[in-house]
């Protein structure tokens, strides 16, 4: 009888608990400074287009908003989530918020989605298509893609034009050695050579950092441009084991050749020691002159302003070059594609946790955000990132950087991919489908041992792979 008194004396302590923390949580959002509390990871894009947008807001609605621009904000998430805040608004990547949705931790945000932007234009349908496909899990909307990411290879325009060098616009073409434009198609591995040769080795074609995935946002172009924008995502889909054959879908392996035969074997094409640099110190290599191209997204010219001048360094994002091989439109011209930078991992998200104060202003913000006068005011103020919306109405100032306008092309005339997934052994962990199984990139170990053998290394991969098939989806 004792141990059910305590029993009992345990339950009722714990729901007045309970009650105790949503009172307190409701009376924080009553009383607060501010009607709405939004929390943003400050890294890549910087802090000015949240201000910028917070500020619109408020002159619009006379609402108050709180800004926190967090550094450390994707780690501290889900402790935010589990053990509730006053937040309202989270913006950051890397969050595995389906298995936050399954805990009821997030708001359904269908309402959302069938909310009017402008006239008979609903927020679902401002969304582009991929990312709304990729916002729902257990048939609800629980988040909102924050941005269209743009990558590939940023060169430096004004020394193209100094040296007179053609962009390229396919991955070699040996007939075309010297890269005049005036004979066919300009090679990325010829313009190399060229490079070298004109500036007696002062300038590398390359410099690149030991962040080595931004590598992907090239040799993901070759992998989509070989499998075509269909078969990428017929492979997210993990509809069976076969999806990683190398035999029947090599493709993703032929973009590793590309890069390996690009960079691993041949080193003079890059800066010494590129796998030890910090991603830094590897864009300052890049705009102070001493590189003509790195890889990178759509946040350089934006992280690096105020770090050099145009007189040494004009930035410009270029359509990945076509590598021998890629899928053909019905006139016979290769299809621009182009990997959707920061999609993968859950990607860059934007939720709204379950107990958040003030959902229904947080949801109001958010419409506001998709105007198109407010996509381009995004843009603006983060030198051209766009948000995972469409743009199609958006026309870019006179004043917009060449590398803003780079980013709109690419964006305007690519197919967009990703390697997103809601399958379990992915949201689980076990399978990385970037770079399968584990998620190792290859880059670094390629160029410490330009030997390794590419085709036995993705037929083991494979066989992994078809042997744990059926214990990861039990």
């Amino acid at each position: 009888m004792k141990n059910k008194v305590l029993k009992f004396f345990v339950l009722i302590m714990a729901v007045v608990m309970a009650l105790s923390v949503g009172v307190m949580f409701a009376a924080c959002g009553e009383n607060s400074p501010y009607d709405l509390k939004i929390a943003v990871v400050h890294k890549e894009y910087g802090q000015r287009w949240i201000n910028a947008l917070a500020r619109k807001f408020e002159e619009e609605t006379g609402l108050v908003v709180e800004v926190e621009a967090n550094p450390n904000l994707q780690s501290e998430i889900p402790n935010r989530l589990q053990n509730g805040s006053d937040d309202d608004l989270f913006f950051s990547h890397g969050i595995t918020w389906e298995l936050y949705a399954a805990q009821g931790m997030l708001e359904p945000l269908d309402d959302l989605y069938e909310m009017e932007v402008s006239d008979g234009v609903t927020f679902g349908s401002k969304v582009l298509p991929q990312f709304r496909t990729a916002a729902r899990f257990n048939d609800h909307y629980y988040k909102v893609a924050w941005t269209n990411g743009t990558g590939g290879l940023v060169y430096n325009k004004k020394m193209f034009e100094d040296y007179g060098w053609s962009v390229p616009t396919v991955y070699s073409n040996p007939a075309n050695p010297t890269c005049d434009p005036n004979v066919g198609a300009v090679g990325l591995l010829e313009l190399c050579e060229v490079i070298l040769d004109d500036t007696n080795g002062d300038v590398k074609p390359f410099v690149w950092s030991s962040e080595t995935y931004y590598w992907d946002y090239v040799v993901f172009d070759w992998w989509a441009q070989l499998a075509g924008v269909d078969k990428i995502e017929a492979y997210t889909q993990l509809g069976s084991p076969e999806v990683f054959n190398p035999t029947t879908s090599p493709e993703q392996k032929e973009a590793l050749k590309a890069w390996k035969n690009l960079i691993a074997d041949h080193p003079e094409y890059s800066m010494e020691d590129c796998a030890g640099k910090q991603y830094t110190a590897a864009q300052m290599e890049f705009v102070t002159g001493r590189a003509a191209m790195i890889p990178c997204a759509q946040w350089l010219e934006s992280g690096m302003m105020g770090n050099y001048d145009e007189s040494t360094c004009v930035m410009d994002l270029m359509p990945t070059p076509f590598i021998d091989g890629a899928k053909t439109d019905e006139n016979g011209d290769p299809i621009a594609v182009n990997y959707s930078v920061g999609s993968t991992n859950s990607g860059d998200s934007i939720l709204i946790p379950a107990d958040a104060p003030h959902k229904d202003t947080a949801k109001q913000f958010l419409v506001f955000m998709f105007r198109d006068d407010n996509l381009k005011l995004f843009s603006e103020e983060t030198y051209g990132v766009q948000l995972a919306a469409d743009y199609s109405n958006v026309t870019l100032d006179d004043e917009a950087t060449d590398f803003m306008k780079s980013v709109y092309n690419i964006n305007a005339n690519s197919q967009k991919f990703d390697l997103l997934s809601s399958a379990m052994p992915v949201l689980e962990g076990f399978l990385s489908l970037d770079w399968p199984i584990e998620g190792v990139q290859h880059y670094a170990s390629l160029v410490a041992d330009p030997n390794t053998d590419i085709d036995a290394l993705y037929q083991s991969n494979y066989e992994s792979i078809v042997s744990r098939w059926s214990e990861w989806f039990e």
